[in-house]
């Protein structure tokens, strides 16, 4: 081999091992870039184990804390794993039960789960399948099952669901049906019409009242205007002011005039109130109205009847006094004839005569008094003004005073009379006739007259007691009847008491009596306050 070969050679073994310490290198370069790189990896991967660890735990968590039952079941209905709630929904003693061990009250509902799970299998998932079932302790209850299926690579081997107790739920939404029902058949069914309204005050329901009362059929008025054509032309301006006012919030009763599908009018008594959503936001206004003709018919007819009447008091007030000045002319001449006639004939009359003439004399004198009792007792329903408050303990001693009382008969008042209120000029009378009575009918040597007084809230209870000659239960319901006197004497003309009634009665109060034969008698009255 020539030295010019050999130098070729030793120069390719040089470049040769010169590539090699080259390529050392960069497998040394690699093999530290892919020890970093596994450092890494086991590193994200330790880091990947704890976390999937720690989801892991996280999520067995939220299983076992779920409110509803969950559970999870292969393809042969054999459980899985149920959460807490679960076991206590079902009433299992473990977690390892199966779903055979599960009653459903009606045997008819197992085609129902049938085609459920038929659906669940076939769609994937089922929603809101309700069904009763009766748990291991014999509840029987009604739950609400959320069900789909677990896929694995394409092929279903499980399937997962939530159910919840709807038991008291369904128990509570029945009820709320009832009780709809039952007040819807209540508004349906009272005598007053009920209309709700929207916000834009169009009908929105009506119940039978109200169709019967206007005579328009359900589908008429259910999505109109009401205010728009029922009030007659006149009264429109006044219920267009009342919605103003709904939408304000105010509730109100008013009286308005409508025009029925005849054409009729009525009055209507109507009370309204606004309606809110359950958000508390203006939704619109309900009015329950209610048909006031009748009670207007009869009212119109009470104040005709008022005018008559007035107009009779008043002629047949004029026509008493007419009559009492007619008659008191020719009594008081019949008076005076005879009175000339004793006096003219003095010692000629025997004495017979002379009694004649007396009880002529003493028979004018009643008639007198009966035709002025007469035109007192006329005159007593008419007020003759307003009333006014006054002492009666000052009025009853003035008339004490006033009145004749014999010796023999002492009044005594037993306790302060109150101030009342009342026409004091008729009181005056009341207590005068009372007071009289009490004295004129006392047969007894010492004769004795009470007055007292009991405060009964909203009446005065006053009392007049005498120890006179009293007077039989039989004649308790008679003696306040005009003309009924039980004492035929001249000065009874058996209208006294019926004054009083009728004083009493003008003051909305009531007179009674309790007496007992030759022990007394006590008039019992009451006065409003």
């Amino acid at each position: 081999m020539s030295q010019e070969q050999i130098d070729i050679l030793q120069r390719a073994l040089k470049r040769e091992k010169s590539a090699r310490k080259a390529a050392e290198k960069i497998l040394e370069k690699k093999a530290a870039e892919l020890y970093k790189t596994n450092k890494k990896l086991s590193e994200t991967n330790a880091y990947l184990e704890a976390s999937l660890t720690k989801t892991d735990s996280q999520l067995q968590g939220v299983f076992e804390n779920i409110v509803d039952a969950y559970i999870i079941i292969d393809i042969f209905g054999n459980i899985l794993k149920v959460n807490d709630a679960a076991v206590e929904l079902f009433g299992f003693s473990d977690t390892k039960e199966s779903l055979n061990l599960i009653k459903i009250v009606d045997p008819s509902e197992y085609e129902k789960v049938k085609k459920a799970f038929q659906l669940l299998v076939s769609e994937g998932s089922i929603t809101n399948f309700k069904v009763k079932i009766i748990t291991q302790q014999d509840e029987v209850k009604l739950i609400q099952v959320n069900a789909s299926v677990i896929y694995d690579n394409g092929v279903a081997v499980a399937a997962q669901g939530i159910a919840r107790d709807i038991t008291l739920e369904d128990k509570y939404r029945k009820s709320i049906v009832t009780e709809k029902e039952k007040y819807y058949n209540i508004i349906s069914n009272m005598n007053l019409g009920l209309i709700e309204l929207d916000i834009n005050d169009k009908i929105l329901m009506v119940n039978q009242s109200t169709v019967n009362m206007t005579g328009y059929s359900r589908d008429e008025l259910i999505g109109v205007k009401g205010k728009d054509f029922l009030p007659i032309e006149e009264d429109r301006g006044k219920i267009e002011a009342k919605v103003k006012a709904r939408k304000k919030g105010k509730t109100d009763s008013y009286e308005i005039r409508v025009r029925n599908k005849e054409g009729e009018v009525r009055y209507w008594l109507i009370s309204g109130a606004p309606n809110y959503d359950i958000n508390g936001k203006l939704s619109g206004s309900i009015g329950i109205n209610f048909d006031i003709t009748d009670i207007k018919n009869l009212e119109h007819q009470k104040e005709k009847l008022l005018k008559e009447l007035e107009k009779n008091n008043d002629e047949l007030q004029e026509y008493a006094h007419i009559v009492s000045h007619d008659l008191k002319s020719p009594l008081r001449s019949i008076y005076a004839l005879v009175s000339w006639l004793k006096e003219d004939n003095i010692g000629k009359f025997d004495e017979v005569s002379l009694q004649n003439i007396a009880h002529i004399e003493a028979t004018l004198e009643k008639m007198e008094q009966l035709i002025t009792d007469i035109l007192n007792y006329s005159s007593i329903g008419v007020a003759p003004n307003e009333k006014e408050k006054f002492s009666s303990d000052i009025l009853i001693k003035d008339l004490i005073k006033m009145l004749y009382v014999p010796e023999h008969v002492s009044i005594q008042v037993n306790t302060n009379l109150p101030e009342i209120r009342g026409y004091k000029t008729k009181i005056q009378q009341l207590f005068q006739n009372l007071i009289s009575n009490a004295v004129k009918f006392i047969d007894k040597g010492k004769g004795l007259v009470e007055i007292d007084v009991v405060d009964l809230n909203t009446y005065y209870k006053f009392s007049i007691k005498d120890n006179g000659m009293g007077i039989d239960k039989k004649y308790h319901d008679k003696i306040f009847k005009i003309f009924h006197s039980l004492n035929k004497s001249k000065h009874s003309t058996g209208i006294g008491l019926s004054i009083v009634k009728k004083i009493i009665d003008l003051h909305e109060g009531n007179i009674w009596l309790e007496s007992e034969p030759n022990v007394g008698t006590t008039f019992f009255f009451t006065i409003k306050k």
